[in-house]
């Protein structure tokens, strides 16, 4: 897709979403129970995830739904960060749930100053892979795809959060994260939202809605 001046790039310090493998916005909306749902322009959905980001405080609320793309509907917020420690254990249950109605669901984080990453891969009802770079005593399954390539490219063998933290090969790693963000395993697993771009006369608006606090 092009790019065009009406639709700006997706950015944000934090930036946090939920990919769920369906066109069926309507379906993911009614899955995710969000209310108070209205619809507003590319342009300013992009500066309310922003401004999201940065300043709501908790309870996170305020989600803003993409249109669907290429078989997926993403929905954007703070309210699935994965690296919250107060609501990691939600929204993973909540993305293995989506992923047993919907077939696959994925979870992301990616900080832009190399403050985190994070990222998780459900199928079918099952957890594949999680990892939150600033817990990595929260990992679950093995690596796999690009993660997989770049970590064998470091010469890590095994899995990140099996390294000693001490050690030069876990701080080289670290200090870039070997460019495994959540962006790239995005671009390789659903969509990378940072890099999804609209023509002039597509896809223009975006749904802003408020998402329930967890039980």
């Amino acid at each position: 897709m092009g790019t065009s001046e009406s639709a700006p790039l997706i950015r944000a310090c934090w930036l946090s979403w939920l990919a769920v493998a369906t066109v069926d916005q309507a379906k993911v909306e009614k899955a995710l129970g969000l209310t108070e749902v209205r619809e507003i322009t590319w342009a300013d959905g992009v500066e309310l995830i922003d401004e999201v980001a940065h300043d709501e405080e908790e309870p996170f609320s305020a989600v803003v739904v993409i249109p669907p793309m290429r078989g997926w509907t993403l929905v954007v917020g703070p309210y699935f960060g994965l690296p919250y420690p107060q609501q990691t254990a939600h929204v993973s249950e909540l993305c293995r749930e989506l992923s047993a109605q919907f077939g696959k669901a994925q979870l992301f984080f990616h900080g832009e100053q190399n403050d985190g990453e994070a990222w998780l891969i459900a199928e079918r009802g099952q957890i594949v892979r999680r990892w939150i770079s600033e817990c990595p005593e929260l990992a679950l399954g093995e690596p796999f795809g690009v993660e997989r390539r770049l970590l064998d490219a470091y010469g890590i063998t095994g899995k990140p959060e099996d390294l000693d933290p001490n050690s030069d090969l876990a701080g080289d790693w670290v200090a870039t994260w070997g460019d495994c963000w959540a962006t790239t395993v995005a671009e390789e697993s659903s969509i990378d939202p940072t890099a999804v771009t609209v023509d002039t006369g597509s896809i223009s608006s975006m749904w802003v809605a408020v998402a329930p606090p967890f039980e």
